[in-house]
């Protein structure tokens, strides 16, 4: 009958305990990202709401220098056209917000589905990540738990902790 070499049963249980705090770890970090996930979703949310209120806003505002400049070219002023200078730049001014907003608005709506096909990605390899953490290496360490015992009770020492 052959001999096992045992050298170091303590350094089998000292992996075993540092596969532990790695499955911790895993976990915690899985959730943070999950965390970070919620808030990049939450975020571009309520970017989209606020610049799709801001276009409503903005739309408004040019219908109102619209007005007030058709207002102003309606004054009767004998032999002269009115200066309308302050209006066309009012109206000027709301239409650049207006085609701001709209380009805001467009981006946060173009990243929608980027952000939505990033997170399935993620999802996609995270999740065997997570089902290994929660079952498999839990496993292996029972496995390696019952081991360690085996070697223990085979040199006859006392049990490791």
């Amino acid at each position: 009958m052959s001999q096992a070499h045992v050298v170091s049963i303590e350094a089998l249980a000292a992996w075993k305990d540092s596969l532990g705090l790695f499955a911790d770890e895993g976990r915690d970090a899985l959730v943070a990202v999950e965390m970070e996930i919620r808030r990049a979703v939450d975020w571009l949310e309520e970017k989209t709401r606020l610049w799709h209120a801001e276009v409503r806003k903005s739309e408004d505002l040019v219908v109102q220098a619209k007005a007030e400049l058709t207002r102003r070219k309606m004054l009767p002023i004998v032999g002269k056209h009115p200066d309308c200078t302050e209006q066309e730049k009012a109206l000027r001014r709301a239409q650049a917000r207006l085609e701001a907003a709209e380009l805001k608005l467009e981006t946060c709506r173009r990243w929608a589905p980027r952000l939505r096909k990033a997170i399935e990605e993620y999802q996609g390899m995270a999740r065997p990540l997570a089902g290994w953490l929660e079952h498999d290496l839990p496993r292996a360490a029972a496995v390696l738990e019952q081991r360690i015992a085996a070697l223990e009770r085979y040199v006859g020492g006392p049990p490791t902790p």
